[in-house]
């Protein structure tokens, strides 16, 4: 058994990645995960699933970051043991031995790699309207992993893969996260949620991008070194071609919910059930789902302007 503490970052995101929301639905079809446990969330869909998130979040809405995610892993030895409730346990004996009590969390089970693993999100705004204490989180994870894997006669040595196993792991969770990716920024943002950090190497005299690197903590790869196709120079070429085709997920990937939270001073927190169904249930009036940013129409008004900037120029010159 093995825990490690990933970025934090929005509901968007990490509920989005461990959901597989913006991975290919040709591979990462509904039978490579399953939600094994939550409290206090409705998990009919996705949009729902944040919606849930946000509305406590709503309590606190200076609160950076919101969303905590862990990712456990188990050793293979291990694996006949670990049925769907077994980790559902585990998760929630985690959760209480690290201190995140009184607030909300989603366990998802992943079912595509080797490693037998699941996910926590949890929001870092607790039912009382406080932030979660995260102090020393580290140390006080190495404490309870340690306390779980004696108390259950877990594995004990931790997964520590070699430079060459790893480069699978690497490759997958990088083509995943291409999928349909229109810029940097959104490519290190998925990553980061796959507990994948990406750092860039700098021309020394223009300090420009020339080269990229992924790390997960543990060892750090060039992106040559794990696949030609991830040079900066192509991905950047990549990124750079799906906002010029304005690249289209397939149509029954979700859209990002455009959350809007309105809080009520005079409501109690201590009514969490009632909040999430006035806010997220029948009534839906508080949050609403609406078209975000085109990147293919932007492209279009872009080219439109360029022309009428030349038809300019070419004017002044006669």
């Amino acid at each position: 058994m093995f825990a490690r503490i990933l970025k934090s970052g929005t509901f968007h995101d990490v509920v989005g990645y461990v959901t597989r929301q913006f991975h290919n639905p040709e591979e990462y079809t509904p039978d490579t995960w399953r939600i094994i446990g939550s409290e206090n969330i409705f998990t009919s869909d996705y949009a729902k699933m944040v919606q849930s998130f946000e509305a406590i979040h709503g309590f606190m809405p200076g609160k950076e970051n919101p969303a905590g995610h862990i990712s456990i892993s188990f050793d293979n030895a291990d694996a006949p043991r670990l049925t769907d409730e077994f980790m559902a346990q585990l998760a929630k004996e985690y959760l209480d031995g690290m201190g995140f009590k009184d607030t909300q969390y989603l366990i998802v089970r992943h079912l595509e790699t080797e490693h037998p693993h699941f996910h926590i999100v949890y929001n870092r705004v607790n039912l009382h309207s406080k932030a979660v204490n995260e102090r020393n989180n580290f140390k006080r994870s190495d404490k309870v992993v340690k306390a779980l894997k004696d108390k259950y006669g877990l594995t004990y040595s931790p997964l520590k893969e070699k430079y060459e196993q790893k480069k699978p792991l690497f490759k997958t969770k990088i083509s995943a996260a291409i999928y349909g990716c229109k810029s940097w920024d959104e490519f290190c943002r998925r990553l980061a949620c796959a507990g994948i950090d990406v750092k860039f190497h700098d021309d020394h005299n223009t300090g420009e991008h020339i080269g990229v690197k992924f790390s997960d903590g543990d060892i750090t790869l060039n992106g040559s070194k794990i696949d030609r196709a991830f040079t900066y120079r192509r991905l950047n070429n990549l990124f750079e071609f799906n906002r010029k085709h304005g690249h289209q997920q397939s149509d029954n990937a979700p859209k990002r919910p455009n959350v809007t939270v309105e809080f009520a001073p005079s409501q109690k927190s201590s009514l969490v059930g009632d909040v999430l169904e006035a806010t997220v249930g029948a009534i839906g009036n508080l949050f609403t789902l609406g078209p975000g940013f085109d990147p293919e129409e932007q492209a279009f008004q872009n080219e439109i302007k360029k022309e009428e900037a030349k038809r300019k120029r070419k004017s002044r010159k006669i």
